[in-house]
């Protein structure tokens, strides 16, 4: 995703552009469809009710059903709002029975946890639909084989016994920070999971859920016996791994009083370290496990920590319209990963700039110390991904926000504190750059965690993506961009540093790059490299290849990032106008209902890693057309005076 300075423009785009020109026209359309978006993002940092609050990152059914499942202890739900979070559940189950991943496929845990949801809501399991998803549970493999977290709700319902998790031993909460087996280097999510469920497994905590015995999968009609689930990668060292956890688990069992004792206290401690200003911990499956965990410690159910996690998880829910299953086009209420996406929050503000925009934006920069200066050497700066998520800093929110600051008017009173706060975010930048070159997201080191070596299934869990996946390649882009237009040019060692990794980690695979990665490349290449740079040249080359007959890049997100990319490199040429054609005429012929003829999606993490993103198409078309229309309509103004 490219983030280029926008040229200066009011709010109401319409008096901006020249009338006539259907593009122009039809960016004076789409305009409104963003602006709706803006207004419903920002209106939801400012504390709604969730009934008037839209999600603009969807994730999957996982988080929903979960907070329905929880609500059997915490009972926070009232009966409206259980009644519209199982329209959301219901409306995407697809009519094969199954419950779809983001991408379209069935998915084993979310058909569990879709089933489940539905039996607390009271649904008859006879019901044909039940039947299906659990004809669908039983064909891919049985709900003791899904994810993590599904297999953790199973142990606290009694169904499947703890041995069918992967062992933590405790010990691990008694190490120094700074060692290099600390949960301290884990992902930021994948601690906020692993610490409520050490704290859960040593309790062996028990919710009472209905009975999910029909979904799992037996040797044969007649034993009691469940097939148990490989916690470990086939192979020798998966064997080695195997044997190791069961050692682990029968040491466990053995009496240690004090040690355990103090691991508990340990992880508890951290949960109350790392509860946040708005009342939750990192995100909602996290904050969901640490309020049953403080339950099982006796915190009582008017204890601040308490409600001020159930506040975080009803301002993480919101509205949504059904994309797939039998409900699609419905309205319904949704539990989201997250509060509202500062990331998102930003583009929607270079789409449609309000005098008020850029003070909410500098009021959310980290302003404390958090967990991600462990090992970056930096003040606090930056932006995190959600408002009151204090300790976690979010490199891409931090790239988005940059981007609208870098725009600012000359004449702004806001242009001195937006130019102290690049100057902080900049710094930040650079010390979250890693060794080879890349950039870390929340934390240095999150994409290299040692556990994850060993052959567990669940150790991707551990870290934040992988070195080389597109997240990360898109996320050094954007953040070389950023550097770039700050000044630091490929002459720097830590640019020329990270401009090296990013091709060596897509050298030969710019045919499977998206549309939107070679965009981010391009961008930076842009931003750092002179015009005789090869990765500058590389970057058009593979851009202008993959254009359509119809002047598309792909749907219209690819086209928007792909016109936006080839203005950067070479202005507006012919590939350009055939682009900006396209997106203005799927503009004319969609209309309201433009959001709906694209499916976008951004990064999420653990065991949501997709969202949908509904704002995008909006977004990124009428970012593309008003650069588009400033540039060609500048060069009309200036062939007019010559």
């Amino acid at each position: 995703m490219l983030d280029s300075p926008l040229p200066t423009a009011s709010s109401n785009v319409a008096s901006a552009v020249v009338e006539g020109s259907p593009i122009e026209r039809s960016l004076a359309a789409v305009h409104p469809l963003a602006a709706r978006w803006r207004g419903r993002v920002l209106d939801s940092m400012e504390g709604t009710e969730p009934t008037q609050r839209w999600l603009a990152a969807v994730p999957d059914i996982g988080p929903t059903c979960e907070v329905l499942l929880a609500d059997r202890l915490l009972c926070d739900l009232g009966k409206e709002e259980t009644e519209a979070l199982m329209q959301w559940v219901r409306g995407s189950q697809d009519a094969s029975g199954a419950w779809m991943s983001v991408e379209g496929s069935p998915d084993l845990s979310l058909t569990v946890l879709g089933w489940w949801a539905r039996r607390c809501a009271g649904d008859d399991p006879s019901e044909a639909s039940m039947v299906k998803a659990q004809r669908v549970v039983h064909s891919l493999g049985g709900a003791q084989r899904a994810n993590f977290g599904v297999r953790l709700w199973l142990a606290l319902a009694g169904a499947v016994p703890w041995d069918f998790l992967p062992a933590i031993p405790g010990e691990l909460f008694l190490l120094p920070r700074s060692t290099w087996v600390s949960p301290s280097r884990f992902a930021p999510w994948a601690r906020g999971i692993l610490t409520p469920y050490y704290v859960l497994a040593r309790a062996s905590a028990s919710v009472r859920l209905p009975d999910p015995s029909p979904l799992m999968l037996r040797r044969d009609p007649d034993a009691t016996a469940l097939v148990s689930p490989r916690l470990t990668r086939p192979g020798l060292a998966g064997d080695i791994l195997q044997a190791f956890d069961k050692t682990v688990k029968l040491t466990q069992k053995l009496p240690r009083g004090p040690l355990r004792r103090r691991a508990v206290a340990r992880a508890v401690d951290w949960l109350d370290e790392t509860r946040q200003r708005h009342g939750g911990w990192f995100s909602t499956r996290p904050t969901l496990l640490a309020l049953l965990a403080m339950r099982v410690q006796g915190a009582r159910v008017d204890d601040p920590r308490i409600l001020g996690g159930l506040a975080h998880l009803r301002a993480t829910r919101g509205q949504v319209v059904v994309r797939r299953g039998v409900g699609r086009g419905q309205t319904a209420l949704a539990q989201g990963v997250g509060g509202s996406r500062v990331s998102t929050a930003a583009r929607l503000v270079l789409a449609d700039r309000h005098p008020s925009d850029v003070a909410s934006l500098l009021r959310m920069e980290l302003s404390s110390a958090g967990p991600w200066q462990d090992r970056a050497n930096a003040l606090a700066g930056g932006w995190p991904h959600e408002p009151g998520a204090g300790a976690h800093l979010d490199v891409d929110a931090t790239c988005s926000v940059l981007a609208v600051l870098s725009s600012i008017e000359e004449s702004s009173p806001l242009r001195a504190p937006a130019w102290a706060a690049r100057r902080r975010a900049t710094d930040v930048l650079l010390a979250m750059q890693e060794g080879p070159g890349g950039f870390a997201r929340f934390e240095r080191g999150e994409a290299d965690v040692f556990m994850q070596r060993f052959p567990w299934t669940d150790a991707d869990l551990l870290a934040q993506g992988s070195n080389d996946d597109p997240n990360r390649v898109r996320l050094a882009a954007r953040s070389l961009t950023h550097l770039g237009r700050t000044g630091f040019r490929i002459d720097d060692d830590r640019v020329a540093r990270g401009i090296d990794w990013l091709r060596n980690v897509t050298a030969d695979a710019y045919e499977t790059r998206s549309i939107r990665t070679l965009s981010a490349l391009a961008g930076a290449a842009v931003a750092t490299c002179p015009p005789s740079h090869p990765m500058r040249q590389e970057m058009e080359h593979r851009l202008r290849a993959r254009q359509r007959e119809d002047g598309s890049f792909g749907d219209l997100v690819a086209t928007a990032h792909a016109l936006s990319a080839l203005l950067e490199l070479s202005g507006a040429c012919v590939q350009c106008h055939r682009a900006a054609r396209h997106l203005a005429e799927a503009v004319d012929r969609h209309g309201d209902d433009l959001e709906r003829a694209s499916q976008a999606t951004c990064q999420g993490f653990g065991l949501s890693p997709r969202l949908e993103d509904p704002s995008a198409t909006a977004r990124e078309v009428s970012l593309a057309l008003r650069t588009f229309v400033a540039q060609t309509t500048g060069r009309r103004g200036r062939s007019t005076q010559r």
